[in-house]
């Protein structure tokens, strides 16, 4: 679905993420190293944040190589969680050669950063890693769109009354799953995912989000219809794995290591 063919979904707009706000931001963290790159994830990316949403960074930073090489490796993940500029800011930032094997084992979390189209920084060698990132999708990664499933279902019964937000998160998780295990090509924002298969009452449901509050309440009728789709998300991520025309495992793990050691070579 183009950008042309979602504004005719009679959807407010989506806001767009403060970019400059969270290059500041990352300026104030302690980094064991150079951040390499950073993308926006969250409601931003998936279509639905509201006026009060937090900015969820998500990247990953390059250790200097003679750490590497030293006798006390350096820590490879920066979590900061905390209020900045009025704007809560949520960065999770995770060492290249983690990433890399987070990203080869399946981990959507890793292939959604690298590929979010809002990037707080651009350079060839993120370009670089971003193919790497299209060239390693797999098969593997239904483990993780059917786990973050499962888990959102969970966390949603949890809640003392039902939120929007958890019902949206259980549609874009699931679906981002069954588009990319269907195509190869990866797509976070609900609102192109949810007309395209056949799931356009989640629609209603971004705009509740959208002209309301992070943690808004939805009525039991509302819950009662979206939990109803439940089943067949499950049964569609299912499918989708049975039918995938992807290979088993990603196909170019050894060009991900070699980008990796001239990466680090390039950085001694």
């Amino acid at each position: 679905m183009s950008r042309k063919t979602l504004m005719t979904l009679d959807l407010p707009p989506n806001a767009l993420p403060d970019l400059e706000l969270g290059r500041r931001f990352i300026l104030t963290c302690a980094v064991p190293g150079d951040v390499f790159q950073c993308g926006v994830t969250g409601s931003h990316n998936y279509g639905f944040s509201s006026p009060d949403s937090d900015l969820d960074l998500k990247g990953v930073f390059i250790a200097p190589t003679r750490a590497l090489l030293g006798l006390h490796r350096p820590g490879d993940a920066v979590e900061r969680l905390t209020e900045f500029e009025g704007l809560e800011c949520d960065l999770s930032l995770t060492e290249v050669g983690r990433a890399l094997a987070l990203l080869l084992a399946g981990n959507g979390n890793m292939i959604e950063r690298l590929l979010s189209p809002f990037q707080l920084y651009e350079s060839p060698e993120i370009e670089e890693l971003q193919a790497l990132a299209r060239g390693a999708v797999s098969r593997r990664f239904i483990r993780h769109y059917q786990g973050f499933f499962r888990g959102m279902c969970r966390e949603h019964d949890r809640e003392p009354v039902p939120r929007a937000k958890s019902l949206l998160y259980a549609y874009r998780v699931a679906l981002t799953g069954v588009h990319l295990l269907r195509t190869g090509e990866l797509e976070a924002d609900l609102r192109r995912l949810a007309p395209l298969y056949g799931y356009d009452d989640a629609l209603s449901l971004i705009r509740i989000k959208v002209e309301g509050t992070e943690k808004g309440a939805v009525t039991q009728e509302i819950d009662a219809l979206h939990r109803a789709a439940w089943p067949r998300l499950e049964a569609d991520l299912q499918a989708a794995l049975e039918h995938s025309p992807l290979p088993a495992d990603p196909p170019n793990e050894v060009a991900c290591e070699a980008w990796l050691v001239e990466l680090r070579r390039r950085r001694l």
